[in-house]
């Protein structure tokens, strides 16, 4: 069918386009069970999570909670402005003005890690995509989970894929709402709620900017900068996120 193209340079252009084309509906289909799951729009619709089941007296005192994932979702108003702020700071300073990927910060991260310095390029949606649908899992490999350069381009691919997703579908205050109540704050916390009643006592909507900044920063490495084990870290991580928030005028 290009042969009816005359110009030579549309005729490439065209063929390329159509190969994209393809490859991506492949991608997206699953081929011959080469490229593993991925998430369909009806999944993206309609995100599961694991959640604890909480028991209450008969007049509304909890007295217990059974989990697997000790997770309470909030909704995006239940969440301290802080917190909000100090993620965006933290993590996509250009979060609300990307459609799901951050172009600069993909070309910035792959100068970089040519240098021989490896820098995250990931936006919050990205995250979400990631950790929300498990795109990097067994389940979403494929049969070319065993070339390993192929493996971690096409698991890029899908989570670049669901970020778009993701951003066409759901607001951006959707998105922060649903990255905050599925990322772990470790010591079996999942989600702000949690983290905030584990590590501050406190609900989510209280959360101090001190306070929001340390969670924030814990996401960068929960276990070595968890501040019942390592306080100091903890406490520098902080400060780098209070940085950030002064930087980008929170």
């Amino acid at each position: 069918m290009f042969r009816e193209i005359k110009n030579k340079y549309l005729r490439i252009t065209s063929i390329i386009l159509f190969a994209i084309i393809i490859f991506f509906c492949a991608l997206q289909l699953n081929f011959l069970w080469l490229f593993g799951y991925s998430p369909s729009y009806a999944d993206i619709k309609k995100p599961s999570q694991r959640i604890g089941s909480e028991l209450y007296t008969s007049d509304g005192k909890l007295i217990g909670r059974y989990y697997s994932e000790n997770r309470t979702p909030v909704s995006f108003n239940e969440i301290a402005p802080s917190a909000i702020n100090a993620l965006v700071a933290r993590e996509d300073a250009r979060f609300y003005s990307h459609f799901g990927i951050d172009v600069r910060s993909l070309l910035s991260s792959g100068i970089s890690t040519a240098k021989g310095d490896k820098r995250g390029g990931s936006t919050i949606t990205q995250q979400l995509a990631k950790n929300l649908y498990k795109t990097r899992y067994n389940k979403s490999q494929g049969i070319i989970k065993y070339i390993p350069l192929v493996r971690t381009l096409i698991s890029k691919l899908k989570e670049w894929m669901t970020a778009i997703k993701l951003e066409s579908n759901y607001s951006k205050n959707d998105i922060i709402t649903m990255y905050l109540n599925t990322v772990s704050f470790g010591n079996n916390a999942y989600g702000i709620k949690t983290a905030s009643r584990i590590y501050f006592d406190k609900q989510a909507t209280q959360l101090t900017v001190p306070e929001s900044a340390l969670l924030i920063g814990m996401l960068k490495a929960t276990t070595s900068y968890n501040p019942f084990k390592f306080p100091e870290k903890a406490i520098e991580n902080r400060n780098i996120t209070l940085a950030q928030m002064n930087k980008y005028k929170y």
